[in-house]
């Protein structure tokens, strides 16, 4: 058990790496430290089903604050962000 949290702690602190080089050092070592109480009180209420629902709320949260983060750092909304993506699937759906 203590092999499995210790993976997912580095494996966690991995996706760190797609977050803004400044909010990862201001916050890293928190984010990690909660990440893995959170894991370890998921496990020890629901199992391996809690621990998915961890996991799940991490994938969410790394696309959505890491994406709005680097889109802020280069002056973009992520309305505007969010737009110009729909716009460029459709331009890619279109043309197939």
């Amino acid at each position: 058990m203590a092999t499995t949290f210790r993976f997912s702690r580095r494996i966690y602190a991995a996706t760190l790496l797609l977050y803004p080089v400044t909010l990862r050092y201001q916050f890293g070592e928190e984010m990690i430290e909660v990440f893995a109480d959170q894991l370890q009180d998921a496990q020890q209420h629901d199992g391996w089903m809690g621990q998915a629902r961890v996991w799940g709320c991490v994938a969410r949260e790394t696309v959505c604050t890491a994406a709005s983060s680097h889109l802020q750092i280069v002056g973009i909304s992520v309305a505007a962000g969010l737009s110009a993506l729909g716009l460029m699937c459709t331009f890619f759906w279109a043309i197939h």
